[in-house]
């Protein structure tokens, strides 16, 4: 009898290294959609999974949810999602997979903004500021609150639902756009001559004089350095706590707003007709005359090409030593900011009421025509649909065809340029006084220029 007990241990034990009882979990990965995808009406869920004895059954989570369970190879799931009301949204998706031995395994999860097509092109919510009229293009922080200035002389701070947050007023118009720094100083220029520093709480960091208007948007060096122009004709470099660093002298008013390349060059305009780059240190690299004033902020594309508008009605290309490439001619002052798309199409307004995309070689790709001048710049969509204001009144949403998507009518000129918010709201100001949040497709393109000065931080700097 021990006998035949010891020998049944000894087969037991056998039968367990031989790998009797089955230990090992299957493997299970979402295989589409991609993490970070934008998605809407039916999208089909795809998991892959694999086992050493084979996959029991596989079950599909959206947001934490079982939303169904499959037992056959391919594994996937027809996800509605006509019936989700909000108009765009994020949603997690993961999946669990079974094998006969009960061992389990756990994808990683995934992130999808859903978008309700119904919505696209409609009101979110609007915000008044009580009457005064928004050049300022807002800034969107990284917590979602958005940062607009208006005429009436205030900065406003407004949560993402359109719920008023704080403002602080200056001793002037605020035409000058915010920009954010990395720790969250916002920053700001005033027709008092003032630079403002502004914590996210709404309280005065310090100010800054300088000897007339303030109308450029500041910069963000990566040394968290703040370049901006003045009315004075002076273009200004401060350090973090608002201590001049230098200062260079143009011959006419520096009302542009700067853009920063990889290697900390500074570009901007003058009414001197003249496009500097300057050092981080202040001293010249090069200038470029062009035939009028420079109002247009100069965005950089990815190989150093430096685009900006003139009065002249040209749009230039310059090279990053201060050679000329190309320019395009349109039928009035081009004082829009250029945009630039995933292909490198560069996208402009006129004051001929026009919307223009440019190949990067120069030629015309396509126009829009709108009712009034344009003066917004573009802001461009993950998935390639182009936003920008007309004074006709309108939001323009534009397929990357040209084509019009939808168009939303404001109070009042829209002099403002856009902001596309991580849910894909499109945020804009208008003369009407009232801070629009609209619904949108994608968030913002992952592009070397996409939008006003750059990023939503408003960095004004390539990898801002």
């Amino acid at each position: 009898m021990k006998k035949l007990l010891v020998g049944c241990m000894v087969l037991t034990l056998l039968w367990l290294e031989c790998g009797g009882v089955d230990n090992e979990p299957p493997h299970v990965l979402i295989s589409s959609p991609g993490d970070g995808d934008t998605i809407t009406g039916v999208v089909r869920i795809n998991a892959q999974a694999t086992d050493n004895e084979g996959v029991e059954n596989v079950e599909i989570y959206i947001n934490n949810i079982l939303a169904h369970t499959t037992t056959t190879s391919p594994y996937f799931y027809d996800w509605v999602t006509d019936s989700i009301q909000q108009d765009s949204s994020l949603h997690t998706i993961f999946a669990k997979a079974f094998d006969a031995a009960e061992n389990e395994a756990t994808s990683d999860t995934i992130s999808v903004l859903v978008y309700n097509d119904t919505l696209i092109g409609t009101l979110k919510w609007s915000y008044s500021i009580g009457g005064d009229s928004i050049f300022s293009s807002p800034a969107i922080g990284s917590d979602g609150t958005i940062y607009v200035g208006s005429l009436g002389g205030y900065l406003y701070a407004i949560n993402s639902d359109g719920t008023f947050r704080w403002s602080y007023q200056t001793g002037g118009a605020v035409y000058s756009s915010p920009a954010i720094s990395a720790g969250g100083m916002i920053y700001v220029g005033s027709y008092d001559f003032d630079l403002y520093a502004i914590t996210s709480g709404g309280a005065l960091s310090w100010t800054f004089s300088t000897g007339q208007y303030v109308h450029s948007t500041a910069a963000i060096g990566s040394d968290g350095s703040i370049y901006f122009g003045s009315n004075d004709g002076n273009f200004y470099a401060l350090d973090q706590s608002g201590v001049s660093n230098w200062q260079y002298l143009t011959s006419n008013l520096v009302c542009c707003s700067p853009a920063v390349d990889n290697d900390g060059i500074i570009y901007f305009g003058s009414w001197d007709d003249n496009l500097y780059a300057l050092y981080p240190n202040g001293t010249l690299k090069w200038s470029y005359y062009v035939g009028n004033y420079i109002t247009s902020s100069p965005a950089i594309g990815a190989d150093g090409t430096i685009y900006v508008g003139s009065w002249d009605n040209y749009l230039y290309a310059i090279d990053s030593d201060g050679n000329f490439k190309w320019r395009y001619l349109t039928n009035g002052s081009v004082t829009s900011c250029p945009a630039i798309g995933a292909d490198g199409t560069i996208y402009v307004g006129s004051i001929d009421g026009n919307i223009y995309a440019i190949d990067p070689d120069g030629t015309s790709k396509w126009s829009y025509s709108t009712d009034a001048a344009v003066i917004s710049t573009p802001a461009i969509g993950s998935d390639g649909t182009i936003y920008i204001g007309s004074m006709d009144h309108y939001v323009y949403a534009l397929n990357p065809g040209g084509s019009l998507r939808w168009s939303y009518a404001t109070g009042g000129e829209v002099r403002s340029s856009p902001a596309i918010g991580p849910d894909g709201t499109i945020y804009i100001g208008s003369y009407d006084g009232y801070l629009y949040a609209i619904h949108g497709t994608g968030t913002l393109a992952n592009t070397n220029w996409p939008m006003f000065h750059h990023d939503l931080l408003h960095t004004g700097r390539v990898g801002g």
